[in-house]
């Protein structure tokens, strides 16, 4: 072997212009997805025979995979290839995965255009890997002693929580900031299971997952993951538990969701469990939101808006314009005021009118579960633990444009309204009970909501009535809206 065969073990520190016949250790940080593309008509050589068909395409592709070797060091490794040679490091190699790249081409980063749609790294330097170049490859790291190294790297931030930005600065943005991109620092909410669509373009079926995020500021926005490497990755992410440090997200604006959507760019870098001490701070918090509709609709209807303040008069139909129609806003939430007439109130129906749930974490606790559902919860280790009974009472408002189905009054709306609490309602005999639905069906009420839109955290529409009163005649009649 000659000396110029020989390659020494370099870090990305040491890797300059000047750099040949090395092998850089690291590990895998981020991973595009492959591209593949036609090459051109292979060329008939010297003594090729005329029959041979010279207009064959011959399919290639390219892979780019960001590497990191200590806190401070990154750099992209870019591999050019047949499309089987592609296939196969797309297939070998994952996120968290440390590799030995053998004698790769080195060329500054300035001046190349694939750096423009690669993760921005420390390194003024790019790598190059061509299968045309036998000796070029990428192979599996077998070494062990620094494994414990290279793991504590996959958790060091690559930028400071003072680089983030709030979801809610994002969504307040609006569609201004689409195609930008931001630094964020979240808790995963939940991970939705895989979908399968048909690409019209292409006619093939492509991947793709939904993730929500949240944070202190929002409680929730959607992430969309199309690479393979991010949805196998995200199958172990834990809701609620897990932490992303997610570098240059792309903000898009969702025309199915109406709202503010996040998206892996090439520049994506996502970092799970970073080492930071906001940690604690943020899965604190997240152990505090709403998690289920009724946690919301009570939550709404706690007092956080004054109910004498909700002074909008909207029809049915405007309402249902807002959250479905053409004027649908960016903001999920909005209040109004309804004067309509009361079509549904099932008080001595099958209907649910009370619900209960656990005194310790307020989980809905269903049918003759004696036991809390949540398996850290002191109600389920002890299912003697005292639950609480609340009203919950699915109601239907109707006016001269439509109706407004599945509206919810809980907790102490309900009691005030029906100015009754559930104990009472509970001792009611069954005359009792319709005497008490007579008092609002089909009476005309002025109803305040407060509407909160379906997003990436809600499938549906929720509609929360915060106060209702049997309305004045002469009131419906000067602010009634025809529309």
């Amino acid at each position: 072997m000659t000396s110029s065969e020989i390659s020494t073990v370099k870090t990305i520190a040491q890797i300059n212009d000047e750099t040949r016949n090395f092998i850089l250790v690291a590990v895998v940080i981020a991973k595009s997805d492959p591209r593949f593309f036609s090459g051109h008509p292979k060329r008939r050589g010297t003594f090729e025979a005329e029959s041979v068909d010279t207009s064959i395409e011959t399919a290639r592709g390219v892979l780019t995979l960001t590497l990191r070797d200590s806190e401070r060091d990154t750099i992209n490794c870019t591999v050019w290839g047949k499309a089987d040679t592609i296939t196969h490091y797309d297939h070998s190699f994952e996120i968290g995965d440390v590799v030995d790249v053998h004698r790769p081409q080195v060329s500054s980063s300035l001046f190349g255009r694939s750096e423009q749609y690669s993760p921005t790294v420390t390194s003024p330097y790019c790598l190059t890997i061509n299968d045309q170049t036998q000796v070029a490859q990428i192979t599996r790291h077998e070494g062990t002693q620094d494994a414990q190294r290279f793991t504590a790297l996959l958790k060091a931030p690559l930028v400071q929580p003072g680089a983030t930005i709030p979801l809610a600065d994002i969504v307040a943005s609006g569609s201004g900031c689409n195609g930008e991109t931001f630094n964020v620092l979240v808790v995963v909410r939940a991970v939705r299971a895989k979908r399968d669509i048909r690409v019209a373009r292409t006619n093939r079926v492509k991947s793709f997952r939904e993730v929500v995020l949240m944070d202190c500021s929002h409680s929730g926005v959607l992430m969309k993951f199309w690479s393979e490497s991010y949805i196998r990755w995200s199958e172990r992410w834990t809701p609620l538990k897990t932490v992303l440090l997610i570098v240059d997200a792309r903000v898009e604006f969702s025309d199915y969701y109406k709202a503010i959507c996040l998206a892996v760019d090439r520049k994506t870098i996502i970092t799970q469990d970073p080492s930071l001490p906001q940690l604690s701070n943020l899965l604190s918090h997240a152990q505090t939101i709403p998690k289920q509709d009724i946690d919301v609709v009570c939550s709404l209807s706690s007092g956080s808006v004054d109910p004498s303040t909700i002074n909008t008069v909207m029809t049915v139909q405007q309402i249902l314009d807002r959250t479905e129609g053409e004027l649908v806003q960016e903001q999920d939430q909005f209040t109004a005021l309804c004067y309509a007439v009361i079509t549904r109130l099932d008080l001595d129906g099958p209907s649910r009118i009370v619900s209960e749930r656990c005194v310790h974490c307020r989980t809905l606790v269903r049918g003759q579960d004696i036991a809390c559902p949540k398996y850290d919860c002191l109600g389920h280790i002890t299912p003697g633990a005292a639950r609480e009974s609340f009203f919950d009472i699915t109601v239907d408002i109707t006016d001269h444009t439509g109706t407004l189905t599945g509206c919810r009054m809980v907790s102490r709306v309900a009691e005030t309204v029906l100015n009754c609490d559930v104990a009472t309602f509970k001792r009611q005999t069954e005359e009792q009970k319709t005497h008490l639905k007579w008092n609002f069906l089909l009476d005309r009420c002025a109803v305040r909501l407060i509407v909160k839109r379906r997003s990436a955290v809600r499938f549906q529409n929720l509609y929360s009535i915060v106060d209702c009163t049997i309305a004045d005649p002469a009131e419906v009649e000067a602010k009634l809206k025809v529309y």
